[in-house]
């Protein structure tokens, strides 16, 4: 039985999310406001969700720990690249 490639991008897709698994990440979102945390895991709606989070905005930082950020809210997602020797 053969996969449609449809469902090929989607694996391949799942996969590069599964990769950055408990990689630092920034996400931006639409009120401007920036958080960088450990990306702990996103859903089919794009919800994500960072652990040990700080909050940006502007020239404020705060802690805010777990959060869940909507994806209806998503600008920009940045995952840092770990070059290991």
């Amino acid at each position: 039985m053969k996969l449609s490639s449809g469902i090929t991008a989607d694996a391949n897709r799942i996969n590069t999310l599964r990769s950055y698994l408990n990689f630092k990440a920034r996400v931006h979102i639409s009120d401007g406001r920036t958080f960088i945390g450990t990306f702990v895991c996103v859903d089919k709606q794009k919800n994500i969700i960072l652990a040990q989070a700080e909050e940006f905005r502007q020239d404020e930082k705060r802690l805010v720990g777990l959060i869940m950020i909507p994806g209806a809210h998503l600008v920009k997602v940045e995952v840092e690249d770990l070059d290991i020797m």
